[in-house]
């Protein structure tokens, strides 16, 4: 799997998170329920961000032709986490004005996936070598990688269940990019991440 199919399957994952959010907000508990599946998006935003930044931002922000393109894609990732952040923070009753903010916000990171599909990967495709798409896609696991064990850090005061629920999601993504990794040849042994999750439920 090279670095377009798992730059493609991350903005299918984020479109469906956005959509199933509005469907998720009903029924009591509705403000904790909208605080843990808008953290997910941000967190998967995050990761994203990251991992691209450091498997195409790169290279292409030092091509004079796609110099600008990668500054404006930067500029718009932080225009909508802002307001994203924002919601993480609000402690608003009102579903329907939440939802209209969160709607606002998310129009923004469809537009910015949309510049991605049509605009990045259109110029990283035309503009890089075999060699560098395939530095490129060990470059998006890595960076992946690192985002995701950030997030893996535990604080003295996580005791929650959504907490354990979010830890172990983060260890299946390690332990999922590591076997993505391995079955693609990409690194050698020494170079996979050090993982203590059992692979076994990914290769099914």
């Amino acid at each position: 799997m090279d670095v377009w199919h798992l730059i493609e399957r991350d903005h299918q994952n984020i479109a469906q998170l956005i959509h199933d959010i509005p469907n998720a907000l009903a029924g009591k508990g509705i403000i904790r329920s909208r605080e843990r599946l808008l953290g997910d998006l941000i967190d998967r935003l995050e990761i994203h961000a990251d991992a691209v930044h450091a498997s195409l931002y790169e290279p292409l922000s030092r091509t004079t032709e796609t110099r600008l393109l990668v500054e404006e894609l930067q500029g718009e990732h932080e225009a909508f986490m802002r307001p994203l952040a924002g919601l993480a923070r609000s402690r608003r009753k009102d579903a329907h004005g939440w939802l209209d903010a969160f709607g606002d916000a998310t129009f923004l990171v469809d537009q910015h996936l949309h510049r991605h599909t049509h605009e990045l990967l259109p110029a990283a495709r035309r503009l890089l070598s075999r060699e560098e798409v395939e530095h490129a896609t060990r470059m998006f696991i890595r960076g992946k990688t690192r985002a995701l064990k950030s997030r893996q850090q535990v604080g003295p005061g996580v005791t929650g269940l959504g907490d354990l629920v979010v830890i172990g999601t983060v260890g299946a993504a390690l332990g999922g990019l590591a076997l993505l990794a391995w079955r693609s040849g990409l690194f050698g042994s020494r170079d996979l991440p050090n993982q203590r999750y059992d692979l076994s439920a990914e290769a099914e």
